[in-house]
């Protein structure tokens, strides 16, 4: 079984540069830091999925037809119940709630069952935030990270020990 979902993926130096920049926060914090190259924004999970049914999931993909994507993450949330630090966009994304929702769409249509949930573009920077830290967020991340993407990706999760890795299967072009 695959454990699928299609995604925004920001550019490594993108990743790597907010990685950098909440490196003390999350070493404060004592959680686990989510590697550079792991961050993403969930556009819509698909979940366990028999590899054969893969190129039924391309197709519909094939057939989004959206516009590119900026989110401007700008705001550092501890979300208590999956105990994450997430960075989150304090203005919704048209194109990428629109992505997202054609996304969730196109896939039920054609038979697959996604994990529907509201939409919220963040990317999750640490698991494991165990302290209660309602007092001191939301904070503001600055600089933001504006993320633009001429593309979304479906993304495969693994689960290692060393935790799980996120690798692209296939990508997809957003339109101007």
């Amino acid at each position: 079984m695959l454990r699928l979902f299609f995604a925004l993926q920001p550019t490594a130096e993108q990743n790597a540069a907010l990685t950098a920049q909440v490196a003390p926060l999350i070493g404060e914090l004592g959680a686990q830091p989510v590697r550079a190259e792991n961050l993403h924004a969930t556009l819509c999970f698909i979940g366990a999925l028999e590899p054969e049914k893969l190129d039924g999931l391309r197709a519909v993909a094939a057939g989004i037809s959206a516009r590119a994507v900026t989110v401007r993450f700008d705001t550092l949330e501890h979300w208590e119940s999956p105990k994450v630090l997430c960075a989150t966009a304090s203005e919704e994304s048209e194109s990428a709630y629109a992505l997202a929702a054609a996304l969730g769409e196109a896939t039920i249509a054609a038979g697959f069952t996604p994990d529907i949930k509201p939409f919220r573009a963040h990317l999750t920077l640490a698991r494991k935030v165990s302290r209660d830290l309602s007092v001191t967020f939301p904070q503001s991340l600055a600089p933001p990270t504006i993320v633009r993407c001429d593309r979304f990706v479906l993304m495969q999760s693994r689960r290692e020990e060393s935790g799980s890795i996120y690798s692209a299967v296939d990508s997809w072009a957003l339109y101007d």
